[in-house]
């Protein structure tokens, strides 16, 4: 079985299955879907954000800092090929924490697995069958 399956529920609405959970994957209605759930790109942001806001609330509890961390991201999109061009983060530490630590902290989220698989591309391999 694989790791993930995607399956379509109707016109660019996918249902995606992940170790027993369910998501939706839809474009906006200005791109063509019925914006049922998040688009691709958005997606790939959610991955990135959640990691770097897990990685940091680790961090946070592990050094007696107490309070929740919050991460807001933007995306910027790019032509030539149709990418996201980037991605900016902004994360909200818990109140307390020094300023001498946040550097720390900035490389607790440069940690992150999907941070890390961005700014070292793996292989893609698409087969079409």
């Amino acid at each position: 079985m694989d790791l993930i399956t995607i399956t379509r529920k109707a016109g660019l609405e996918f249902n995606v299955s992940v170790r027993g959970h369910e998501l939706t994957s839809d474009m906006s209605a200005a791109d063509g879907g019925q914006d049922a759930g998040p688009a691709p790109a958005e997606l790939l942001a959610i991955s990135l954000g959640t990691c770097v806001a897990m990685l940091v609330q680790r961090y946070c509890e592990t050094h007696g800092y107490e309070g929740d961390v919050e991460v807001c991201l933007t995306l910027e999109l790019a032509d030539d090929p149709k990418r996201v061009g980037g991605i900016f983060i902004d994360v909200e530490l818990p109140d307390g924490v020094p300023e001498n630590k946040k550097d720390a902290a900035r490389r607790a989220a440069e940690r992150c697995l999907v941070h890390q698989t961005l700014t070292n591309p793996p292989q893609v391999d698409i087969e079409i069958s």
